[in-house]
């Protein structure tokens, strides 16, 4: 009977300094995440100030999607967006004096001016490109779209960007191209709040 208490002991303060160590070990685990997840800054984007998007893409239909994605997203998360028809006005007028263009393709002066010409804080311009959706031997459709985004502020600075990518099954090819667009949309947002 002594030896099985000993043996019983034993397992006990084994158990017990195995679990204590873990403990132990999850604490500066967490700590340690806890750290890094303070250093972050906690937005890209301006709580302060309406935001502009702009989005370009080989399909207008695609530029819908990505657009929409992105002004619900922006609401969802506490932030102002310019409404439409404000932005519409500043596409027309920045198309005329090729700004638009221009901010599309990175001219930090053509981004300045079309964010003091609307009083903006910041603008997002997104690139999107989606392939065509394939249908596979079962039935189903497989697509792909990259998105490709840059947050800029009023007077030009780069806030931050991302291009994310998606793949997507569906039963149609709309509906697969809508998923793969809203997905990378998604994850590149994530980079922006």
């Amino acid at each position: 009977m002594n030896r099985k208490f000993i043996a019983l002991v034993m397992l006990f303060a084994l158990v017990l300094t195995c679990g204590t160590a873990s403990a132990k070990t999850k604490k500066r685990k967490s700590s340690a995440s806890t750290k890094a997840v303070a250093s972050q800054p906690d937005s890209v984007l301006p709580k302060r100030g309406d935001i502009a998007i702009v989005v370009e893409g080989d399909d207008d239909q695609h530029v819908r999607i990505a657009e929409t994605k992105i002004i619900d997203s922006l609401i969802q998360h506490g932030y102002r967006v310019v409404d439409e028809k404000k932005m519409k006005a500043a596409k027309l007028a920045a198309a005329k004096a090729q700004a638009y263009r221009l901010a599309m393709q990175g001219n930090y002066n053509a981004i300045f001016k079309i964010n003091t010409s609307y009083s903006v804080a910041a603008t997002v311009l997104a690139r999107v490109q989606a392939g065509q959706a394939v249908q596979n031997p079962f039935g189903l459709y497989t697509g792909s779209a990259s998105v490709s985004l840059l947050a800029v502020t009023s007077n030009g600075t780069k806030l931050g960007g991302r291009t994310s990518t998606s793949k997507q099954v569906s039963f149609s090819e709309y509906d697969t191209l809508m998923k793969c667009i809203e997905a990378a949309v998604e994850d590149g947002m994530k980079q922006m709040y």
